[in-house]
């Protein structure tokens, strides 16, 4: 420290550090942010979806594939 330089005050460091996040800030704004994640229920219930639709686009696929080859066996045959 030179002899120019004065140590700061207590008066003026809580004026500096009133510009940063409070603990309470940091809480609010995760709190806010963890509203767009999903849980471990919203992901299990996702999955269930998922599968009753690959099963039903699976099933109507096998429907399609059938008819297809019914209308090919009675023009060739």
């Amino acid at each position: 420290m030179t002899t120019e330089e004065q140590p700061i005050t207590r008066s003026e460091l809580r004026e500096e550090l009133r510009h940063y996040a409070t603990k309470e800030d940091l809480r609010e704004e995760m709190s806010i942010m963890l509203q767009h994640y999903a849980t471990k229920a919203d992901l299990a219930a996702m999955e269930t979806r998922m599968v009753k639709w690959m099963v039903g686009m699976m099933m109507g696929g096998m429907a399609v594939a059938a008819a297809i080859a019914s209308v090919i066996a009675n023009l060739v045959g």
